[in-house]
């Protein structure tokens, strides 16, 4: 018996000795990996880093990336939620988008050349989708035209939010009008949600991506090549009703001269010949 525990014993403590060693040499080999943030400067070297990556893939190009830029709002008739609860459902599904997590859970899940691309790089898949983000929303503010003021966009957004997170009517007591004003004025959450993150860009990515552009623009998701407002934008909203007049009186401005009429002087076509019918 004193053998039996002795060699129990014996065998415990070597088991012990093997797990102590095995889980130092697993804490030895995690490192800490930082995630860039979208707000944060990304270097040359990151840069280039990033790109190596890519060079490793079939065709150097990625996979399919999910995408963080939702359209625009499109409630069914029947949803019978209150409209306050609907905009803080669409607000909820539209951070989660942007979140690291959701996004690894969905790119490059089965792809086993990005999985070996990033092992050959020393790059986690984490730090690989905060470099998409990050170059992505740089080259979308560059795709922003002059006029499209992002601050103004934010406020102006914010105040319409914020009406429509004061209205409990259900979304199907509403007629078919105000169903449709509803939806077009719920356009600003998603507009909202773009703005907020295309401000947190600092001007050195933006730099950093037009002096890279040929290369980036073939490997980066479509969604960030192009301009992130134009297909929220409204037209009349945003440009105002064309050939609009101060007042009524509005056919008082309007002068007719002769000398600027444009007065033809073409004679007539001659009659068309009656066709007879045989």
């Amino acid at each position: 018996m004193a053998k039996f525990k002795l060699g129990f014993l014996s065998t415990l403590n070597s088991l012990c000795i093997v797990l102590f060693l095995s889980a130092g040499c697993a804490d030895d080999s995690l490192e800490f990996t930082e995630l860039k943030q979208v707000n944060e400067k990304v270097t040359e070297a990151e840069l280039k880093r990033y790109l190596k990556v890519i060079e490793l893939l079939p065709q150097q190009k990625l996979p399919a990336f999910p995408s963080v830029y939702a359209p625009a709002p499109s409630w069914s008739h029947i949803r019978s939620l209150p409209i306050e609860d609907l905009v803080h459902s669409e607000q909820n599904n539209l951070s989660l988008l942007w979140d690291v997590d959701r996004i690894g859970d969905q790119f490059g899940l089965r792809n086993r050349s990005l999985k070996k691309a990033l092992r050959r790089r020393d790059m986690s898949k984490e730090q690989f989708i905060c470099y998409t983000l990050a170059l992505g929303l740089a080259a979308s503010r560059n795709q922003l035209r002059e006029d499209q003021d992002l601050e103004e966009v934010i406020e102006k957004g914010n105040k319409t939010i914020h009406q429509l997170k004061l209205d409990k009517r259900p979304f199907s007591s509403l007629s078919l009008e105000e169903r449709h004003r509803t939806l077009h004025e719920a356009m600003w959450i998603s507009r909202v949600n773009r703005a907020e993150h295309l401000i947190q860009v600092p001007p050195e990515n933006m730099n950093l991506v037009r002096a890279h552009w040929d290369e980036l623009q073939k490997v980066l998701p479509p969604e960030f090549l192009k301009n992130p407002l134009d297909e929220l934008t409204d037209i009349l909203e945003e440009r105002g009703i064309p050939f609009t007049f101060p007042d009524d009186d509005a056919d008082e401005l309007l002068h007719w001269t002769s000398t600027n009429a444009i007065i033809g002087n073409d004679e007539p076509d001659p009659e068309p010949e009656q066709t007879r019918i045989q």
